[in-house]
């Protein structure tokens, strides 16, 4: 039925469970029925069956052509999806293996994981095949329509191995008509038989598949792993002619990409936008994020407001989302052994959740551009210490501004009085605490200054300093 699944979606079928539907493609001379839904079951199509006995014995049936190519990008996408249940799922013909062995304390029991992976797989799937066996071989034999979340017990699977009948073996025709002429029916009379005797009259392959079968030998297929960039990609045949009718498949996209980041276990700093028409030139549009983010809600609400900036094509054929900036990081909420932040933590961590979210919504509606920041530079003279900057492009600097010193500064630092030898600005000042030198501009003209915190009658405090060789005082800053 993957066939079936990787074409539904495309074609925008109405009701594709009511209507009769069948995949066909080019066998030899003729064109034959792939796969089919229930309801062209119902009117007598099957598979393997010609083009021509299929629309005789249903008219009205809807033949879709098979998409290999579409096919492969629906098994990337599913194995993306069963890469979050186990380490080792191997891509085959049109199916997934799953090694499942050593999975079940993760989830507490075995029947948890497969109940989780079948919802999973339910989004994007119509209808599941299932065998469950010791060997990727052996579970491809026992393979049977629909999905179990049971483990069956060891001595039923080896029951239902032994009587697989052995026209399911991958062996030449010659192979199946000498088995055939021996009165071999099944794999346990093929089993009942010395492995020097088969080897001798059937080939060292057959061995070698019972050997597989049996999980004697391990599975030397290779072990899928998720690309190290995102890029997928949605068409629709007849064409998108508005920015609200983009949300749609901009949604499912982005929720590729979050099962994408789950299975990587790492966050998206980064996403491109590419809508394609059939003719003319392309839009694009770029989001960066000021923190790490997996959230395919909160990534569908920046590309929204982005999107109400940017001129589109009249009608749009393709959208391709890709993104290749990404941090390796834990799930939300997790440490490195699975518990949960202290509250200090996990209050601090939402405090700078929704300063992000409020940086990244201003900057996909107003742009880039539109924002700044106050940091601070490589300067230690504090009035020419700090500066504005681009949001996200600055750099923090390996220099030392942690000393006492009020948040607002005088535009200017202002000289101060010394009558008989008290500091006195509008009134007397008193020190309290200091010196703390700062030294600055060697190679220009060495500027030595020796910063005090004083205070007035009333109590208010200022920030005063001394320059370095002489009597001269100035007041720089007040502190609330």
């Amino acid at each position: 039925m993957l066939s079936l699944d990787a074409l539904v979606d495309e074609s925008k079928i109405e009701d594709s469970s009511q209507n009769p539907v069948a995949v066909v493609a080019q066998e030899k001379n003729a064109m034959r029925v792939l796969c089919c839904n229930d309801s062209a079951t119902q009117s007598g199509v099957e598979p393997l069956l010609s083009l021509s006995t299929a629309l005789a014995l249903c008219p009205n049936l809807l033949t879709l052509q098979q998409q290999p190519e579409r096919e492969k990008t629906i098994l990337q996408q599913l194995a993306l999806i069963a890469y979050s249940f186990s380490p080792a799922v191997i891509i085959a013909e049109q199916g997934l293996w799953l090694e499942l062995s050593g999975c079940e304390k993760l989830f507490h029991s075995y029947r948890q994981l497969l109940q989780q992976l079948q919802k999973s797989l339910s989004y994007s799937c119509t209808h599941i095949d299932m065998g469950i066996a010791g060997s990727a071989d052996a579970a491809r034999l026992l393979c049977q329509s629909g999905f179990r979340c049971e483990l069956p017990e060891s001595t039923e699977l080896e029951q239902q191995l032994r009587l697989t009948p052995l026209s399911l073996l991958k062996v030449q025709r010659r192979q199946q008509q000498s088995f055939e002429q021996l009165g071999l029916s099944c794999l346990e009379d093929l089993l009942a038989l010395p492995r020097a005797e088969l080897a001798s009259r059937f080939g060292a392959g057959i061995v070698e598949q019972l050997q597989f079968l049996l999980g004697e030998k391990p599975c030397q297929l290779a072990r899928f792993k998720p690309p190290v960039t995102f890029h997928d990609l949605l068409q629709s045949t007849q064409g998108i002619f508005s920015k609200q009718g983009l949300l749609f498949p901009m949604k499912t996209l982005l929720q590729r990409l979050s099962i994408y980041l789950q299975a990587r276990q790492c966050y998206c700093r980064k996403i491109e936008w590419r809508f394609e028409p059939l003719i003319g030139e392309p839009s694009s549009m770029c989001i960066t994020l000021s923190g790490s983010q997996n959230s395919w809600t909160t990534l569908l609400d920046l590309s929204r407001l982005q999107l109400e900036r940017i001129d589109l094509p009249a009608s749009i054929e393709t959208i391709i989302l890709s993104s290749d900036d990404f941090v390796d990081g834990l799930p939300e909420g997790l440490d490195l052994f699975g518990t949960a932040p202290s509250s200090d933590k996990a209050q601090a961590g939402e405090v700078n959740l929704e300063a992000g979210r409020l940086i990244d919504s201003l900057r996909a509606r107003l742009g880039p551009e539109a924002l700044q920041q106050p940091v601070l530079g490589n300067n230690y003279l504090p009035e020419e210490a700090g500066k504005v900057v681009a949001q996200g492009k600055h750099q923090q600097l390996a220099i030392d501004h942690n000393g006492l010193q009020p948040l607002w500064l005088l535009p200017k630092p202002i000289a101060i009085q010394l009558r008989n030898q008290q500091l006195f600005w509008r009134q007397p000042l008193y020190i309290l605490s200091g010196p703390r030198r700062l030294s600055d501009n060697w190679w220009q003209t060495d500027q030595q200054r020796d910063y005090y915190l004083a205070c007035d009658n009333e109590g208010s405090r200022y920030w005063l300093f001394k320059q370095a060789g002489t009597d001269r005082w100035f007041v720089q800053g007040l502190f609330s």
